[in-house]
Protein backbone atom coordinates (compact mmCIF):
# COMPACT_ATOMS: atom_id res chain seq x y z
CA UNK A 1 0.00 0.00 0.00
CA UNK A 2 2.63 2.57 1.04
CA UNK A 3 4.93 2.40 -1.96
CA UNK A 4 6.54 5.75 -1.27
CA UNK A 5 6.40 7.45 2.10
CA UNK A 6 8.24 10.74 2.06
CA UNK A 7 9.24 11.22 5.66
CA UNK A 8 11.97 11.87 8.15
CA UNK A 9 11.96 8.46 9.82
CA UNK A 10 15.49 7.29 9.24
CA UNK A 11 16.01 7.31 13.01
CA UNK A 12 12.46 6.18 13.75
CA UNK A 13 12.04 2.69 12.27
CA UNK A 14 9.54 1.58 14.95
CA UNK A 15 7.24 4.54 14.28
CA UNK A 16 7.52 4.03 10.52
CA UNK A 17 6.57 0.38 10.76
CA UNK A 18 3.72 1.12 13.17
CA UNK A 19 2.24 3.73 10.83
CA UNK A 20 2.41 1.33 7.89
CA UNK A 21 0.70 -1.40 9.92
CA UNK A 22 -1.99 1.00 11.15
CA UNK A 23 -3.25 1.76 7.64
CA UNK A 24 -2.51 -1.67 6.17
CA UNK A 25 -4.61 -3.32 8.90
CA UNK A 26 -7.46 -0.90 8.18
CA UNK A 27 -7.34 -1.59 4.44
CA UNK A 28 -7.15 -5.34 5.03
CA UNK A 29 -10.02 -5.21 7.57
CA UNK A 30 -7.79 -6.64 10.30
CA UNK A 31 -9.36 -4.39 12.92
CA UNK A 32 -8.49 -6.46 16.00
CA UNK A 33 -4.83 -6.37 15.00
CA UNK A 34 -5.14 -2.66 14.29
CA UNK A 35 -6.61 -2.10 17.75
CA UNK A 36 -3.58 -3.80 19.29
CA UNK A 37 -1.42 -0.96 17.92
CA UNK A 38 -3.15 1.43 20.35
CA UNK A 39 -2.37 1.72 24.05
CA UNK A 40 -5.13 0.87 26.52
CA UNK A 41 -5.36 4.53 27.55
CA UNK A 42 -4.98 6.02 24.07
CA UNK A 43 -6.99 9.19 23.42
CA UNK A 44 -8.83 9.32 20.08
CA UNK A 45 -10.23 12.66 18.96
CA UNK A 46 -12.01 12.24 15.66
CA UNK A 47 -14.35 15.12 14.97
CA UNK A 48 -17.08 15.25 13.81
CA UNK A 49 -17.98 12.04 15.61
CA UNK A 50 -18.67 13.75 18.91
CA UNK A 51 -17.05 12.69 22.12
CA UNK A 52 -13.46 11.67 22.61
CA UNK A 53 -12.95 7.92 22.69
CA UNK A 54 -10.32 5.97 24.55
CA UNK A 55 -8.24 2.88 24.05
CA UNK A 56 -8.62 -0.06 21.75
CA UNK A 57 -12.38 -0.20 22.16
CA UNK A 58 -12.58 3.45 21.12
CA UNK A 59 -10.61 2.68 17.98
CA UNK A 60 -12.93 -0.21 17.14
CA UNK A 61 -16.01 2.01 17.66
CA UNK A 62 -14.67 4.61 15.24
CA UNK A 63 -13.65 2.05 12.64
CA UNK A 64 -17.08 0.42 12.82
CA UNK A 65 -18.83 3.79 12.34
CA UNK A 66 -16.80 4.38 9.21
CA UNK A 67 -17.01 0.86 7.76
CA UNK A 68 -20.79 0.67 8.24
CA UNK A 69 -21.13 3.75 6.05
CA UNK A 70 -18.25 3.10 3.62
CA UNK A 71 -17.69 -0.68 3.57
CA UNK A 72 -15.19 -0.56 0.69
CA UNK A 73 -13.17 2.34 2.10
CA UNK A 74 -9.41 2.41 1.65
CA UNK A 75 -6.75 4.76 3.01
CA UNK A 76 -3.61 5.62 1.08
CA UNK A 77 -0.70 7.33 2.80
CA UNK A 78 0.29 10.44 0.86
CA UNK A 79 2.90 11.94 3.20
CA UNK A 80 4.30 11.43 6.70
CA UNK A 81 6.08 14.16 8.61
CA UNK A 82 7.84 13.87 11.94
CA UNK A 83 6.63 16.70 14.21
CA UNK A 84 8.72 16.06 17.30
CA UNK A 85 10.11 13.20 19.33
CA UNK A 86 6.78 11.36 19.53
CA UNK A 87 4.40 13.07 17.05
CA UNK A 88 3.83 12.20 13.39
CA UNK A 89 1.50 13.98 10.99
CA UNK A 90 0.08 11.74 8.28
CA UNK A 91 -1.67 13.00 5.15
CA UNK A 92 -4.05 10.44 3.66
CA UNK A 93 -6.32 10.01 0.69
CA UNK A 94 -9.43 8.02 1.48
CA UNK A 95 -11.87 6.50 -0.98
CA UNK A 96 -15.11 4.66 -0.46
CA UNK A 97 -18.73 4.21 -1.52
CA UNK A 98 -21.43 5.54 0.81
CA UNK A 99 -23.55 2.39 1.24
CA UNK A 100 -24.76 2.72 4.85
CA UNK A 101 -26.00 5.32 7.31
CA UNK A 102 -23.24 7.62 8.52
CA UNK A 103 -23.65 9.22 11.94
CA UNK A 104 -21.62 12.42 11.96
CA UNK A 105 -22.56 13.61 15.42
CA UNK A 106 -23.76 17.22 15.34
CA UNK A 107 -24.00 17.14 11.54
CA UNK A 108 -26.66 14.43 11.69
CA UNK A 109 -27.08 10.99 10.17
CA UNK A 110 -26.54 10.73 6.44
CA UNK A 111 -28.52 7.98 4.75
CA UNK A 112 -26.75 5.86 2.15
CA UNK A 113 -26.44 7.62 -1.20
CA UNK A 114 -24.24 5.27 -3.21
CA UNK A 115 -21.84 8.18 -3.77
CA UNK A 116 -18.24 7.26 -4.53
CA UNK A 117 -16.19 9.59 -2.38
CA UNK A 118 -12.58 10.74 -2.22
CA UNK A 119 -11.40 12.69 0.82
CA UNK A 120 -8.16 14.06 2.12
CA UNK A 121 -7.50 13.23 5.78
CA UNK A 122 -4.90 14.38 8.27
CA UNK A 123 -4.07 12.16 11.21
CA UNK A 124 -1.87 13.31 14.03
CA UNK A 125 -0.39 10.34 15.87
CA UNK A 126 1.59 10.23 19.09
CA UNK A 127 3.71 7.11 19.33
CA UNK A 128 5.35 6.06 22.57
CA UNK A 129 7.02 2.76 23.43
CA UNK A 130 5.86 1.19 20.17
CA UNK A 131 2.16 2.05 20.56
CA UNK A 132 -0.19 4.79 19.42
CA UNK A 133 -1.07 6.84 22.51
CA UNK A 134 -2.97 9.66 20.78
CA UNK A 135 -4.83 10.00 17.49
CA UNK A 136 -6.58 13.00 15.99
CA UNK A 137 -8.15 12.39 12.57
CA UNK A 138 -9.59 15.35 10.68
CA UNK A 139 -11.11 15.87 7.26
CA UNK A 140 -13.11 18.53 5.47
CA UNK A 141 -16.68 17.74 6.54
CA UNK A 142 -18.14 20.16 4.01
CA UNK A 143 -16.29 18.41 1.19
CA UNK A 144 -17.81 15.09 2.26
CA UNK A 145 -21.30 16.60 2.54
CA UNK A 146 -20.89 18.14 -0.93
CA UNK A 147 -19.98 14.75 -2.40
CA UNK A 148 -22.90 13.02 -0.67
CA UNK A 149 -25.36 15.78 -1.64
CA UNK A 150 -24.36 15.54 -5.29
CA UNK A 151 -25.61 11.96 -5.34
CA UNK A 152 -28.59 11.89 -2.98
CA UNK A 153 -30.94 13.74 -0.65
CA UNK A 154 -28.63 15.03 2.06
Amino acid sequence: MCDVIRCVFFDYPVAHLLIRKHYDYFNQRRFAEGADLFSEDCVLEHPPFGQTRRGRDGYLELVNLWIQAFPDSQLQVDHVEQRGDTICEVDLIGTGTHRGDFDMGGYGVFKATGAETTLRFRELLEIRVGQITYSSLTFNVHDLIRQLAAKGDV
